[in-house]
């Protein structure tokens, strides 16, 4: 009787012991498990943190062009409304997309764009770049290019030689490059009024508003021609209406 008593004593003591090592093991694994949970969470959001640049739409799926930057393609308002690679290509995007690109793209640097290029045209449409430090930003607005408005301050005038054609998202001639990288910006619909075609080579004097910035100098045609003695004056859409002659009686009055 006395060895069955011991012999019970001794396999509850296993018994509790065998229990023992089975909540310890578990505790264990229960702690590996939460350490690996924290470390995917770790990890899912350093990755979040270092695509937060890259936008919510993926733009994986459109056309990659690599190219050097030859120019900035600065508006007559002093903003950034496109780039001049060296091949000749036309790179256009909005002017908010513009102010962040100039902080990290710059002439002379190497850059990847993603976006959509026109068929026939050195054309394309900028929704993502990436400079050569790998730093990408993507576009928010979509909507690319600017309309022409009247631009303050006294006219800047540029006489030389045509070195390329700007285009916009229709296809159609928005301006030209000079030789001496100054940007001049036409409407469409007045380039079929010019009397002379636009090409590459073309003798060229622009008189218009504009802006000169360390990005370069660009204006908005107003007067226009082969020669400063032959050029035409392009209508002003939404200009504001001449007042009166200073020393006037009306010259004082301010409209109620």
């Amino acid at each position: 009787m006395f060895s069955s008593i011991k012999k019970n004593k001794w396999l509850q003591g296993t018994s509790c012991f065998v229990m023992g090592m089975a909540l310890v093991v578990s505790g264990v694994h229960n702690a590996d498990a939460k350490t690996q949970k924290k470390e995917a969470v770790r990890s899912v959001s350093h990755e979040t943190s270092n695509n937060s640049s890259a936008g919510f739409m993926d733009l994986s799926v459109l056309p990659v062009v690599k190219g050097n930057v030859k120019q900035y393609l600065p508006t007559p308002y002093g903003n950034l409304g496109g780039l001049l690679l060296t091949d000749g290509t036309q790179v256009i995007f909005s002017t908010m997309f513009g102010e962040a690109i100039k902080t990290v793209v710059h002439p002379g640097q190497d850059i990847t764009i993603r976006g959509l290029k026109a068929r026939f045209l050195p054309l394309l449409q900028a929704f993502l770049v990436e400079n050569p430090q790998g730093k990408i930003l993507q576009e928010d607005s979509p909507e690319a290019g600017f309309s022409p408005v009247p631009v303050t301050g006294p006219d800047l005038f540029v006489q030389g030689k045509v070195g390329q054609l700007l285009y916009n998202l229709q296809g159609q001639v928005m301006g030209v490059v000079m030789k001496d990288g100054t940007v001049v910006y036409i409407r469409p619909s007045d380039v079929s009024k010019l009397g002379f075609s636009l090409q590459p080579g073309a003798a060229l004097c622009v008189r218009g508003m504009g802006s000169v910035t360390a990005m370069g100098k660009a204006l908005q045609a107003r007067s226009i021609g082969q020669s400063e003695d032959h050029m035409i004056e392009l209508l002003q859409v939404n200009t504001p209406p001449f007042g009166a002659p200073a020393g006037s009686p009306a010259y004082d009055y301010i409209p109620q």
